[in-house]
């Protein structure tokens, strides 16, 4: 009978560790996530006098990447990694595309168990995100900009009176593998 309930507690503590690093994980994707998307975000103001400007230049060079500090980055990915339990150990832009690379630590540990050493054990994951183009440009119409964004035509005229630039619309933000 000690036996089986050795070995239940043991199970308890291999399904404890199992959920302290899907914790990591799950803080590890929201922080590289919130690092590209701030990344993006970052754009916002280059990419609407670009539009407003009709800059088609600067619309391609930011739909391929270039203009895009990451500024707020890594501080982003800190607040979402705390958010759910985590420190942020790395957080490391990358190229082609862009994106940011982060490493977690969960700040709970696996807890006490019979097993050995489980109350010190912290859990560790990373996770990648990128941000991508949805969108080519397709030229000009007056003031208007025209883009196909996954083989549709987005006409934005920014001078239109209800014009809201959602950068959504022009890029991805996705986990990478």
């Amino acid at each position: 009978m000690a036996a089986l309930f050795f070995l239940a507690f043991a199970f308890f503590a291999v399904g404890q560790a199992s959920v302290t690093r899907n914790s990591a994980q799950t803080a590890a994707d929201a922080a590289a996530l919130a690092a590209a998307r701030a990344t993006r975000d970052g754009a916002a103001e280059a990419f609407l006098a670009a539009l407003k400007a009709g800059d088609l230049a600067a619309l391609g060079n930011l739909l391929q990447g270039s203009g895009m500090s990451g500024a707020g980055a890594c501080d982003a990915a800190r607040g979402y990694a705390n958010d759910n339990r985590a420190d942020l150990e790395v957080c490391d832009p990358v190229a082609d595309p862009l994106g940011y690379s982060v490493g977690v630590k969960t700040q709970g540990t696996v807890g006490t168990s019979v097993v050995d050493g489980t109350e010190n054990l912290h859990a560790k994951a990373s996770a990648t995100a990128v941000v991508e183009s949805r969108c080519t440009l397709s030229g000009m119409e007056r003031k208007a900009v025209k883009f196909t964004c996954a083989g549709q035509v987005v006409t934005v005229d920014p001078t239109a009176n209800d014009f809201r630039l959602d950068l959504s619309t022009f890029y991805s933000v996705h986990l990478s593998s």
